[in-house]
């Protein structure tokens, strides 16, 4: 059975990448540090990052994906061991997989906790690192929103994409204020 498609207001995009670039902001940057969000057109030609850390958001009404690319490398290491506040060699590789699945999983927790406040039926998936390559099969979701985010300010630089399909109607306006204030008194929700 097909779904038929909705439609996402100006406005509901806005609210999902403000959301998405609070929760990357917040999420990223170790303790002391900050991170800034842009929007950016395109992805860069030659990319570090070959893995992304895929989570998912859903309702009745949209379905929404945030893909973070990654560095499995000593760079991207060394970040994710000063976030996670532990030395990098004490890290297998496994380990070091697992705290990038979890850095994922705190992001769209706290994208979940924000667009649970305007859609009281949301669940999230849990995280999935894949090729960045499978990245171009989101349009599979149907027609939908997609934006790129740069995050700069930390010792290595990450990429996003957001990528929301509607099923219903959407329209709803996040309350930028307060969650630009959350990023600013440096809160990290852990779950």
């Amino acid at each position: 059975m097909q779904v038929p498609a909705g439609a996402l207001s100006q406005q509901a995009k806005t609210s999902f990448e403000t959301i998405a670039s609070v929760a990357l902001a917040r999420s990223l940057a170790p303790e002391g540090e900050t991170a800034q969000v842009a929007f950016i057109d395109e992805l860069p030609r030659r990319m570090k990052e070959k893995k992304a850390v895929v989570l998912s958001i859903a309702s009745d009404r949209f379905r929404l994906v945030l893909a973070l690319m990654c560095r499995l490398d000593a760079e991207g290491k060394a970040h994710f061991a000063r976030l996670n506040r532990v030395d990098p060699g004490d890290w297998s590789d496994q380990a070091f997989q697992d705290a990038v699945n979890e850095c994922g999983n705190i992001i769209v927790g706290a994208m979940n906790r924000d667009v649970g406040r305007y859609f009281p039926n949301v669940g999230m998936s849990t995280p999935n690192l894949l090729d960045r390559e499978a990245l171009s099969y989101l349009d599979a979701l149907g027609p939908g929103h997609r934006r790129l985010f740069h995050v700069s300010g930390l010792a290595i630089d990450f990429y996003a994409v957001l990528f929301v399909a509607a099923t219903g109607n959407v329209d709803f306006r996040a309350e930028v204020e307060q969650l630009a204030d959350q990023v600013d008194a440096g809160e990290l929700e852990m779950f």
